[in-house]
This record gives C-alpha cells, sequence and structure tokens, in this order.
C-alpha cells in the first residue's frame, strides 16, 4: 500500500509540474502586455494591451528593459526570409485582431512610423504624429 501511495504521489508531483509547463503566462509587464511570439524567430515580444502615445509607448519598454521594435529585429537579415514592401516576417500572422504599434523610427521630430498586425507591414508611408495615442507600444 506504501509503494501505491509514494507511486500515486510522485506521478501527481511530476503531472503538475508538467501542467505547471503547459500554462506558462501568456502575458507580460504583469499583465498589462501580451506575448507576440514572433513567427520565424520564436522571440517574445511583449505588446501593450492598451494604447499610447509615442513617448509613454519608448517609456513602457524601456521600463520592461526592452526597446520599440525595428524592422531590424525582424529577422530580415536572414537571407532566406521575405523582407520586401517593408514586411517583418516575424510580425506576419502572429496577432488576430488589426492592431498598430509605434516603431523605434521616427520620421521628424513630430512623427513616427508603425507596424501594422497581423500583417506585419511596416507604415513608413503612413506617418503617425508622436503625440497621438492611437497605437500599442510593441517591444523587442
Amino acid at each position: 500500500m506504501d509503494k501505491i501511495l509514494a507511486l500515486t504521489c510522485g506521478v501527481l508531483m511530476l503531472s503538475s509540474i508538467a501542467f505547471a509547463d503547459d500554462t506558462v503566462s501568456e502575458t507580460c509587464a504583469n499583465g498589462a502586455g501580451t506575448v507576440i511570439t514572433g513567427a520565424v524567430t520564436g522571440h517574445k515580444y511583449c505588446m501593450s494591451n492598451k494604447t499610447m502615445n509615442w513617448w509613454n509607448a519608448n517609456a513602457w519598454c524601456d521600463a520592461l528593459g526592452r526597446r520599440l521594435v525595428d524592422k531590424i529585429d525582424c529577422a530580415c537579415d536572414n537571407i532566406t526570409v521575405d523582407c520586401s514592401k517593408n514586411k517583418c516576417p516575424d510580425l506576419t500572422d502572429v496577432y488576430p485582431y488589426v492592431v498598430a504599434a509605434w516603431t523605434v523610427r521616427t520620421s521628424n521630430s513630430t512623427h513616427a512610423d508603425r507596424v501594422e498586425l497581423p500583417t506585419g507591414e511596416f507604415a513608413y508611408n503612413v506617418y503617425a504624429p508622436r503625440s497621438k495615442s492611437g497605437l500599442r507600444a510593441l517591444c523587442y
């Protein structure tokens, strides 16, 4: 009976450890963000759940020890990946809803570029005012 009890306890302990590994949180920033897993690299990006202006997005990423995403973060140095048309393969089809996020690249003193999810397209030709609060932070 003791052997059965010990075996049962051992199985339950191992399964609880495996269960804990399977339920790794898909949030970041203490729940204020959502983890976005890169389609090519598997890198874990952190995207804010709320929209904010560029300065707040930059500070939000900085507080996490990260930085706003840029095209160089998108596996475009890999020659087997198509990076044409300002598209980020690592951010393609990784989020089910249409959202726009700030990039680290600023166009001028008042505007910054954005990346569109789930297409992964960088909008270099459509600049957003950095004071606008309609985009999310996407941290690398």
